[in-house]
């Protein structure tokens, strides 16, 4: 592992919004639910962890390519205590496992890391079908969901396989767009009455 690695994990509640992460916490990466079994331990021992890294903190100066930066991340979580008492990893004892480079559609990319950890529960991770929040809010109880459990996990892997929506204002309706022309036309008539009333003032002086 190279000294002075620097990497930032990209806390999953802001960047996946659609999904209902805990909101009292931070959560930095989602327990994978699919079938790994072929995996010596699985399920038992080890489990699979799908967190993002900061695309923008690789250099390809110092690494061969982003495979070669994940695993360095990996390692470098492995060094993270607990706590000043508990020594044990932060996140686990992290194994490396496989990663891909996706981009967001602000253009921005990042690095999707999948790696098996030793902790079946952490804190800073949230595995799908967790109960989020215990009493349901009033929309909920008004318009109670019928999605299953399975139906709810096909939903978030659909999610995490694909980039994050773009968020921002909605798109224009072509009436708003007619209506935005109409009002630069009168603003650039403005403009030009005004240049054309001080010219005349202008020649009125000399």
């Amino acid at each position: 592992m190279r000294l002075f690695l620097k990497y930032k994990l990209l806390a999953m509640n802001k960047f996946y919004r659609e999904l209902d992460f805990p909101k009292n916490r931070e959560i930095y990466g989602i327990y994978h639910s699919s079938d790994w079994s072929p995996i010596p331990g699985y399920n038992n021992k080890v489990f699979m962890v799908v967190f993002n890294l900061d695309h923008r903190l690789f250099s390809p100066v110092d690494y061969l390519d982003t495979t070669e930066y994940a695993r360095g991340c990996v390692q470098a979580l492995n060094a993270l205590p607990k706590n000043k008492r508990d020594k044990s990893p932060m996140f686990g004892q992290l194994t490396y496992f496989k990663s891909k480079v996706l981009t967001h559609p602000t253009g921005n990319k990042y690095i999707q890391v999948f790696a098996l950890t030793t902790d079946k529960k952490n804190k800073a991770f949230f595995r799908l079908g967790d109960a989020v929040e215990v009493v349901p809010s009033m929309k909920e109880r008004k318009n109670p969901t019928t999605e299953t459990p399975d139906e709810y996990v096909n939903r978030v892997e659909k999610i995490l396989a694909e980039p994050p929506k773009k968020r921002g204002r909605p798109k224009k309706t072509d009436e708003q767009k007619a209506v935005d022309a109409k009002n630069k036309e009168r603003v650039s008539e403005m403009k030009k009455r005004g240049d054309r009333k001080s010219t005349r003032l202008n020649s009125s002086h000399t």
